[in-house]
């Protein structure tokens, strides 16, 4: 049956990746002008407009013809791995996704693990604990985390480590002295160090919203007669929450992991050119910004694919760590 539901899901998500590629390629040019009127622009500020450019820049990107004609050329493209090239940079858009990529999705992936580490035993330790010390102490917390907007606490962590740690530079993916330099375990050192930064900066707020909703979930479940039925038996206290209560409680955050991804690329983009970090955020504002269609429409669109396959995940997690949801329809 799991089998029948991932092919089910995947059938249905063909057309609804068309329908929000197509949305995206056509918000993308809401904003009035078009990139050739930008490059017209900055010709005339440096003296001379190359009208033999433009024309070529017309008939390479189908300037010329209707947007649903630009459309169906860049998703084509897109489908044969094809992704066309930056109208700032001309290079292949492919490349781009290569160098940024893999940087953005490790980011995202120690954030999630460095968030669930945090937020599970937190708000198991605040719900059990409710209304004593430990309880009001995580609570001040989280409400800190969650109204300090991300970029404020880097330029903050950033003032912190000039002044408590020198000789680090918290910026970027490595320290200068290792730019260049064969792969060492020092270098590897230095990457951890750099990479540590950006995943605690992005796991704060979120870890503070994980540890609220995990605790209202789990005082509520406490409350039910199964649990008072299974301390009245006399079962340890850990079985009694962790066995049912958290397994319960813990639904809406796997439920939620279809959105971390796209969220944390989307979401962190302001902490990321704070940060200075090679990541897919800047390059995304960078190409809505100068209206590089085919990078902007790519870029977004991955993130929309990321979307629907984290849905899906959560999906089937969510039935493995729930026996109440199944698969099969009646």
């Amino acid at each position: 049956m799991l089998i029948r539901y991932i092919i089910k899901r995947l059938l249905i998500a063909i057309p609804t990746l068309l329908v929000i590629s197509f949305a995206v390629f056509m918000i993308i040019q809401l904003p009035p002008g078009s990139y050739l009127d930008a490059r017209i622009e900055a010709m005339q500020k440096e003296g001379e407009v190359d009208y033999a450019e433009i024309e070529a820049l017309r008939q390479q990107y189908h300037f010329d013809r209707p947007l649903v004609v630009q459309y169906v050329h860049w998703i084509v493209g897109f489908v044969q791995g094809n992704l066309g090239k930056s109208f700032d940079t001309d290079a292949e858009v492919t490349q781009i996704l290569a160098e940024r990529l893999p940087v953005t999705i490790s980011i995202s992936l120690f954030t999630i693990v460095f968030t669930w580490s945090i937020a599970l035993p937190f708000g198991i330790i605040a719900a059990v604990r409710k209304n004593t010390v430990w309880d009001y102490l995580l609570t001040f917390i989280g409400l800190a985390a969650m109204s300090v907007p991300g970029f404020v606490i880097a330029l903050v962590f950033q003032v912190v480590m000039q002044k408590c740690w020198p000789t680090f530079d918290p910026t970027g993916l490595i320290s200068r002295e290792f730019q260049g330099e064969p792969l060492s375990l020092a270098k590897l050192a230095d990457l951890a160090k750099h990479l540590a930064v950006p995943v605690f900066i992005l796991g704060v707020a979120g870890t503070a919203g994980m540890i609220r909703i995990l605790r209202a979930n789990i005082i509520d479940e406490l409350r039910k007669q199964y649990v008072l039925c299974a301390r009245a038996r006399g079962v340890h206290p850990a079985l009694v929450v962790l066995k049912y209560p958290f397994r319960v409680a813990i639904n809406p955050m796997v439920s939620s992991i279809g959105l971390i991804l796209p969220q944390l690329i989307s979401g962190g983009m302001i902490i990321e050119i704070v940060l200075g970090l090679p990541t897919m955020g800047p390059t995304i504002l960078q190409a809505l910004k100068s209206q590089d269609t085919y990078l902007a429409s790519s870029f977004i669109f991955i993130q929309c694919i990321l979307a629907v396959v984290g849905i899906l995940i959560s999906d089937i997690l969510l039935a493995m760590v729930d026996p109440r949801i199944k698969f099969e329809s009646k």
